[in-house]
Parts: C-alpha cells; structure tokens; sequence
C-alpha cells in the first residue's frame, strides 16, 4: 500500500480518532508524558500525531509541540480541537516519519504512537527521529507488540482489517532496531490491554457486517496463540488481549 493509500484511508476516518476510547483515552496518555518525562523548555516533534492527542497530553508540559501527520485531514481535525482548548504552543506540519521536513537536531522530543506499525521501512523512520533529535533527546515509541505466540494471528487480523499495516515488532526486535539506528535503549516494556474487537474496527471505518468474519482467526485460535489472547464474549460482543510496546530511548 503507497502513501497516498494509506493518507486516503485514514482521511475518510479522520474524525473517528477525536472520540476514540483508546486514541483519548486520559489514563493512557498520561502513561506517555510520564514515559516522555517532559520539560519545560522542551520542543517536542510528535510524530503521526493524528488528531492530536498526544500532542495535547504533552503541551502543558513543555515549551512547544509540533505535530506531523500525513494525513492533512486528521490535521483539520486537530487545528479545531486546539482552538476550542485554546491550546497556543501546538503546530501542526503535513509530513512523512521517513523523510522528516525539519533540519538536523530540531527537537528535544521526539514521540510516536500507536502508528509505527504503518510504516513502510521502519528503520529509516527511526534514523530519522534520531537524525532530527538534539544530543540527549529523547525518543519515545508506543505502539502493538503482541508477543510471538499471538502476533501472526493478529497479523492476519490486522491485514483484513487495515491494508496499511504493515508489522508488529516484538519487543526484541524494537531493541535491535533502535540500537542499529544509533539509540541507547532506556526502558523496553510490554503493557497488556483489555480490547474492545468491535471498537478497534469500527474506528478504521470496517463494516459491521464484516466484523463476525473478521474475528474468526482470534476466536478459532489455538494453542498458545489462545493462551495469550484468551478471548471471549461479553454481552455478544468480543473482547481479548492486546499488547503495546513502551519504550524509551536516548540519542547520545
């Protein structure tokens, strides 16, 4: 899937992510700026930003916060948000994780959620968020990490659902990466979610006729796979185990 596909997706969904459960969810975005340990003289590049919930959970806290996203209309949505909070230290920049529009060592903090697993060539999006990161800058990543026994299930879930993904990296393989793209890894953990099946496709803009189809390999798992999925039916609708990477690294 090429980048126009991938923003044409996401732009027909756009406002689907203001009202997201998970995306706004106050509890997990305070999870973020404690992992970020923000500063008050700190500028902040929060990277396919979406609606701007991230952005908003850290801006508080620091001097300036540029959101980037690639989708310019997930950036309208987060342009009203932050006129109705009348939130002034956010900007918002159309742009690409891969190919940074902002000149070497910009930013004191860099951060990215619950997207990386859309990335095309997840290394090079890495060397970019340390190319434009200060010495000492810091890195923060949060996004699904199942563990091995569940990831090709919900691989084969994910594509049904969203063409636009691309992997989900294990908590191994975030450490290698980030250490080849120059990192010194701090804080690598793995943080198991409630999740709601129905939410997280309806959110993507899947039909709800297809979600029955669509929770066939999770609720036809087997072995280990089921083990850590562990799903299961409440009040007809299903619910299982999700995993999200959180991880902190540091540009030396």
């Amino acid at each position: 899937m090429s980048r126009e596909d991938v923003r044409a997706r996401f732009a027909r969904n756009a406002a689907n992510y203001v009202t997201s459960a998970f995306h706004a969810d106050s509890a997990l975005l305070d999870e973020v700026v404690a992992l970020a340990v923000p500063q008050p003289t700190d500028v902040v590049l929060d990277v396919a930003t979406g609606t701007g919930n991230t952005a908003f959970a850290l801006a508080p806290h620091v001097a300036r916060v540029v959101g980037l996203d690639l989708t310019p209309e997930m950036l309208d949505q987060a342009r009203r948000l932050a006129a109705e909070r009348g939130v002034a230290n956010v900007e918002w920049v159309v742009g690409d994780a891969q190919q940074l529009p902002f000149p070497d060592a910009s930013f004191d903090l860099y951060t990215v959620r619950a997207a990386p697993h859309h990335f095309l060539d997840l290394d090079l999006a890495l060397r970019e968020a340390y190319r434009v990161l200060k010495p000492q800058g810091r890195a923060v990543f949060v996004d699904c990490s199942p563990p091995p026994a569940a990831r090709e299930v919900l691989h084969q879930v994910e594509m049904l659902r969203d063409p636009s993904h691309v992997r989900s990296y294990t908590l191994e393989e975030w450490k290698r990466r980030l250490r080849g793209a120059g990192f010194r890894v701090d804080l690598v953990r793995r943080r198991e979610l409630d999740w709601d099946f129905e939410a997280w496709n309806l959110r993507i803009g899947v039909p709800a006729a297809r979600l029955a189809e669509l929770a066939v390999p999770i609720e036809t798992a087997g072995g280990r796979a089921r083990a850590a999925l562990r799903p299961e039916r409440r009040a007809g609708k299903l619910w299982h185990a999700y995993w999200h990477a959180e991880i902190r690294a540091v540009k030396p």
